[in-house]
């Protein structure tokens, strides 16, 4: 009984001693000091918002999307002759080779009266009892 009560005051102030404060830290703080904490935090934070947004790009736009999008047509290497494809142009049937590098003359306009032309015939077969 008398080796764990000397322990105890042996060890004692080992333990208090290290739940104690540095003398340079406050133990509270007042008001002036808490909002002058928050007001440079809340600083911080807007400076990073805004660098980050200043690193987002914009979303692409309609026109760039379509753009992308005829180029990605133009090179696709799976096209053989007659195949039609969509661009920011109109449409184009592709009259090249497989085998060689693509040119614009590979590909052929299709006028929009064939288009309009060849609608009304479906619509007009679909419309039949």
């Amino acid at each position: 009984m008398k080796q764990i009560l000397l322990a105890a005051l042996v060890l004692c102030p080992l333990a208090c001693a290290a739940q104690e404060r540095a003398a340079d830290a406050p133990v509270e703080l007042s008001r002036e000091d808490w909002h002058a904490r928050i007001k440079i935090a809340r600083e911080r934070a807007e400076v990073m918002r805004r660098e980050r947004r200043s690193f987002t790009s914009l979303p692409p736009t309609r026109d760039e999307i379509a753009a992308e999008a005829t180029k990605q047509v133009l090179e696709d290497e799976s096209l053989v002759r007659g195949d039609i494809v969509s661009t920011n142009r109109g449409l184009f049937r592709f009259e090249g080779s497989p085998d060689k590098d693509r040119e614009a003359s590979d590909f052929v306009r299709i006028p929009e009266t064939v288009l309009s032309c060849q609608a009304a015939a479906v619509v007009s077969s679909c419309s039949r009892p």
